[in-house]
């Protein structure tokens, strides 16, 4: 009786290892694709074509490298771990945080553009030929989303269109308004000129409220930064003063639990501040 229960207790051991092996092979070949495709797309938003085929083989490598690197080191399983996932995050991270900077910094153009274009249109161009002239003095990224609507027109694509492949782009309301603005101006036949110098006389006055509360919620930002970096500062201090006290936080069950419970209690603490500020910390 106690060999087949023996039995019975191996094979669902060994059952429950495949099943859970499989299941990890599948959510990790789930990942790869989404995370491929993702870096693809982002990637050609910012104009920079590379294979990301090996994209997935060099994250594996620095995230089991760190992983083995860190449980040499503090010899904690746990914590090697967690850093070793936090790593395969990371580029999602820095894509988007690329992303970000980029339709900023083609809002901030747009006053500029609008400004030019309203002058280039009251000395008699048309709207195309202006903007072929303006993109080519532009910097990026606007010369680049712009150059990409004119070379869509000129392969036959309605500038209508092609503007609202822009916006879908550049997904902001800013551009929105200045896609709108372009299309129902050459629609209507009205003064486009008028139309275009007032809405950068707007945006620019948007752009100035933006600025200034970003100058006030400054405080905030160095106050989220310090209280997230003060328990890991505080850590390495007493790693110093205090090494054996420290390495019972990575050796035993109870430690690896209050750093676990840290690092929650800091993702949540970040979560909250970002939802509440509305800013990036």
């Amino acid at each position: 009786m106690s060999t087949l229960a023996l039995v019975c207790a191996c094979l669902s051991i060994a059952m429950g290892v495949w099943l859970g092996q499989c299941l990890f092979f599948q959510a990790s070949q789930q990942y790869r694709t989404r995370l491929t495709e993702q870096a693809r797309a982002e990637l050609s938003d910012l104009f920079v074509f590379i294979d990301t085929t090996h994209l997935w083989p060099a994250l594996v490598c620095v995230s089991v490298g760190a992983s083995v690197l860190l449980w040499m080191v503090t010899q904690s399983i746990w914590f090697a771990l967690g850093v070793g996932g936090v790593i395969f995050t990371l580029p999602r991270i820095v894509l988007k945080r690329a992303v970000g900077k980029r339709q900023q910094r083609f809002d901030s153009q747009l006053p500029g553009l609008l400004l030019s274009l309203s002058g280039a249109l009251r000395a008699g161009a048309g709207l195309s030929v202006a903007l072929k002239h303006i993109v080519q003095d532009a910097s990026p990224p606007l010369s680049q989303e712009f150059g990409l609507v004119l070379r869509e027109q000129r392969m036959g694509v309605e500038l209508t269109r092609a503007l609202k492949h822009l916006y879908q782009r550049m997904p902001s309301e800013s551009v929105e308004l200045v896609t709108t603005m372009l299309i129902v101006g050459t629609r209507s036949g009205a003064s486009l000129a008028d139309l275009l110098e007032r809405l950068c006389t707007n945006l620019r006055a948007r752009q100035h409220i933006e600025r200034k509360i970003e100058v006030m919620t400054t405080q905030g930002k160095m106050q989220a930064w310090v209280m997230g970096a003060l328990p890991v500062v505080l850590l390495l201090v007493l790693s110093q003063i205090d090494p054996l006290s420290v390495h019972l936080l990575h050796s035993t069950t109870m430690g690896q639990a209050v750093l676990a419970t840290v690092f929650t209690l800091e993702c949540l603490g970040v979560y909250f501040l970002r939802r509440i500020l509305a800013i990036r910390v």
